[in-house]
């Protein structure tokens, strides 16, 4: 997302400078939007962040088309279905497309704080953490509390048995580190329900604990009368 915004709205703005365009204003506070200069392909970025400065069309589609080339590279459901094997190389490659895709279309370089640089460089943050690169060698596949050992011929048939159906979730770990934090039981989105019907039912349980007893002697079901005032048709009379 953030190489095909890269392509759309141009480099990023300073972090303390990001706002949207229409409300850009000075040191001083002073709205300086129209003092901008903006060039040929400008368009403003919706969100702020970026300058708008876009490269021109062509430039564009060169960037995107590396894009939905390294979603095609990094998909690894049609590596399965194609029986694809693939290595460091095969997704090194990609990156380096990307990286040139980007350097022709910003033959002067994009800023230290633009994201798209940080990825490329192998420098970036994902849900405020940083992403951890390992080279080869150095990490461990970590399954059901236990390391997957490497070399000596081993394949994950030989943890997962060979129904070529089953999901786990792996984690790779830095050499030496020791077995990674357990997955929780459930996801955030599933605990959120459970806790919602929780407090539903302690509402429920609540009002029960404070109704009375015989609360329900004032029900229509609950008159012993019912009968007798049906055959005498005055069921349906009120008292004053």
């Amino acid at each position: 997302d953030s190489m095909e915004d890269l392509a759309k709205y141009g480099p990023a703005k300073r972090p303390d400078k990001q706002s949207i365009d229409t409300y850009q204003t000075d040191d001083y506070g002073n709205l300086v939007n129209d003092q901008i200069p903006k060039g040929p392909y400008y368009c403003m970025d919706p969100t702020g962040r970026r300058t708008g400065e876009a490269p021109e069309p062509k430039l564009q589609e060169v960037i995107n088309k590396q894009v939905n080339d390294a979603k095609e590279t990094t998909n690894a459901k049609q590596h399965v279905a194609r029986n694809v094997k693939v290595n460091r190389k095969y997704f090194q490659d990609c990156l380096d497309c990307l990286r040139g895709a980007v350097t022709i279309a910003f033959p002067e370089g994009l800023p230290e704080y633009d994201d798209v640089r940080q990825i490329l460089l192998g420098d970036w943050e994902r849900d405020g953490r940083t992403v951890e690169m390992f080279e080869e060698g150095e990490a461990e596949l970590w399954w059901a509390g236990k390391q997957m050992e490497q070399g000596q011929g081993k394949k994950l048939s030989d943890y997962l048995g060979g129904n070529d159906k089953t999901k786990i979730v792996a984690k790779l770990q830095r050499k030496g580190g020791g077995a990674p934090q357990r997955e929780p039981a459930v996801d955030e989105k599933t605990q959120k329900e459970m806790m919602a019907f929780w407090h539903r039912k302690q509402e429920d349980m609540k009002k029960l604990a404070e109704d009375d007893e015989d609360a329900y002697m004032g029900a229509k079901w609950a008159d012993p009368k019912q009968l007798k005032s049906h055959l005498q048709g005055t069921a349906a009379l009120r008292w004053r």
